[in-house]
């Protein structure tokens, strides 16, 4: 959970619409991972950063994102822990965010949906955000920009007359 102050709050600017604030320092309740999201409406717009509790509100802020249309540009998970020096802290760059992917998780729940991060250096992880009602292969929010194949970025060479 993040803390404000309304010594803190910023005055509203353009864009921001009533019952919204923005703040110039928030604190974070409690110790933990903490999923930090750059992202805009369109990729020419100015990007915002979100941070969000990773266990409490990550999957709440994915989901709103897409549904949103919004473009995630940069994301990293915050590793916190408490009792920890700052420089025990992990900032740990995400490669991928993929929503919605359904599996099976147990006898009581046959059918959840998942988000998976993956990080810069290639390890996965999931997270629960939800029951689903049919399989799903889901949806990868970040980067933004569909994956290459492995063939993608080669060509056959032309056929040239006259080269016997």
């Amino acid at each position: 959970m993040f803390l404000t102050c309304d010594q803190n709050r910023l005055p509203a600017g353009l864009g921001v619409t009533s019952g919204m604030a923005l703040w110039a320092v928030a604190e974070m309740a409690g110790c933990g991972d903490v999923l930090i999201l750059q992202f805009a409406a369109t990729k020419r717009d100015l990007p915002r950063v979100a941070m969000v509790e990773f266990a409490s509100g990550a999957a709440k802020m994915l989901l709103q994102l897409a549904s949103d249309g919004q473009i995630v540009r940069g994301a990293a998970v915050l590793s916190a822990k408490p009792h920890k020096e700052s420089a025990q802290w992990r900032l740990e760059p995400l490669s991928e965010i993929h929503i919605g992917a359904t599996a099976a998780f147990d006898d009581e729940h046959p059918l959840v949906s998942f988000a998976r991060f993956t990080t810069a250096a290639g390890e996965e992880f999931s997270m629960p955000i939800g029951l689903a009602a049919k399989h799903s292969r889901g949806k990868r929010i970040y980067p933004s920009t569909p994956a290459r194949s492995s063939k993608a970025g080669r060509r056959k060479p032309a056929d040239v007359e006259g080269t016997d």
